[in-house]
């Protein structure tokens, strides 16, 4: 069973993560855009094969057959470290075990390489969709 849901799912995650959104912390910190963006370790390849890794589909949501994307927000701090994770697009229709499953991976990403603002490494707050799909 694991075999034959890992290859759809694989490139069905890898698709998704190229559609990865990012937008730059502004609230009590500097309006000025990152000159350079937060990047994982290794690039998107490396981040889609920690996902791959990493990223397990909750037996009873694969039971109950189902599916979605959670938006998990986290911030890159100036040190490259993982903080403030959390969805923003919880509701009725989402499984918990999926929220939480997104969570738990994005929380144990190593550090990444911080943005940048005129030279200086600033936080910036990233958006992640992770899909679950069948």
């Amino acid at each position: 069973m694991k075999n034959n849901f890992l290859s759809p799912f694989h490139w069905m995650f890898a698709a998704v993560l190229f559609l990865f959104t990012a937008m730059p912390a502004w609230a009590q910190k500097s309006t000025t855009p990152p000159e350079k963006m937060p990047e994982y370790p290794g690039g998107m390849s490396a981040l889609v094969e920690y996902f791959t890794n990493s990223l397990k589909y909750p037996e009873a949501a694969q039971q109950a057959k189902a599916e979605g994307t959670i938006i998990v927000k986290f911030t890159v701090g100036n040190d490259g470290a993982i903080s403030d994770v959390h969805t923003v697009n919880e509701g009725a229709t989402q499984r918990s075990d999926m929220v939480l499953e997104a969570i738990r991976v994005v929380k144990g990403m190593p550090n990444w390489t911080p943005a940048q603002v005129d030279g200086k490494a600033v936080a910036c707050e990233m958006a992640l969709p992770v899909k679950f799909v069948l």
